[in-house]
């Protein structure tokens, strides 16, 4: 029997609380917070831009960890696909001094399907990678998935999502070759405006250590478009 939209956002929505529940009686590990601006700045125009900021907090929000700043520019390809280049500034913030890392990117912006009320996008990202200490620049791929479907008569909706990291060499100053890290993110989204929508939810991020590291983190961002 085909499930109704009705069966699907009960189903959806108690995926979620679930997905959330490993922080929600727990302090999480890390709390993320970020804004992102992309599209057109001139109506009908094909020319587009990108801001994105990040504030990474630790030890209960009471410290910064990682700060990004990504501005790019990018071209409509088709109404279904986005182009984009852009740099990057990242800085991992330690008592033993600050950690600067400049980054080269290159990202497509893509809708793959629509479905159960729904709809599934991507982003490829390309990434070059380098650090003050040391001499070798560090190229990684990023495949990221999202699938976002509204609640009906509201301005709520189910968003999952999730981001494998891949480092493609080794560097001198500590990236290695294969997979690098995954963030798996289950949450709400709210359309507070036609263009404007803040997500917020669990992320849980996975990294490719010598001793593995998992996080349970509390993910907040919002969303801006032209």
């Amino acid at each position: 029997m085909p499930m109704r939209g009705g069966t699907i956002c009960v189903i959806t929505t108690t995926i979620v609380a679930f997905g959330v529940a490993p922080i929600a009686n727990a302090e999480p590990d890390q709390s993320w917070a970020g804004v992102f601006l992309s599209g057109a700045p001139v109506k009908d125009s094909r020319f587009l831009v990108w801001v994105d900021g990040h504030a990474r907090l630790r030890d209960g929000a009471e410290d910064i960890d990682v700060s990004i700043v990504r501005p790019g520019v990018g071209w409509r390809v088709s109404p279904t696909v986005d182009l984009y280049v852009g740099i990057a500034s990242v800085t991992q913030h330690r008592d033993t001094g600050d950690v600067e890392e400049q980054r080269l990117w290159q990202q497509a912006v893509y809708q793959i399907a629509d479905f159960a009320g729904g709809k599934l996008t991507g982003r490829t990202r390309l990434e070059q990678r380098v650090r003050d200490t040391g001499d070798d620049a560090g190229w990684r791929l990023r495949q990221f998935l999202r699938y976002g479907r509204p609640i009906d008569g509201t301005p709520l909706g189910i968003v999952a999502s999730n981001e494998v990291f891949v480092g493609l060499n080794q560097t001198d100053w500590g990236q290695e070759a294969g997979f690098d890290q995954n963030r798996l993110f289950l949450g709400i989204s709210w359309q507070v405006q036609p263009k404007i929508r803040i997500e917020g939810g669990y992320l849980n991020q996975h990294i490719n250590l010598k001793n593995d590291v998992t996080r349970d983190n509390l993910a907040v961002n919002m969303f801006a478009s032209f």
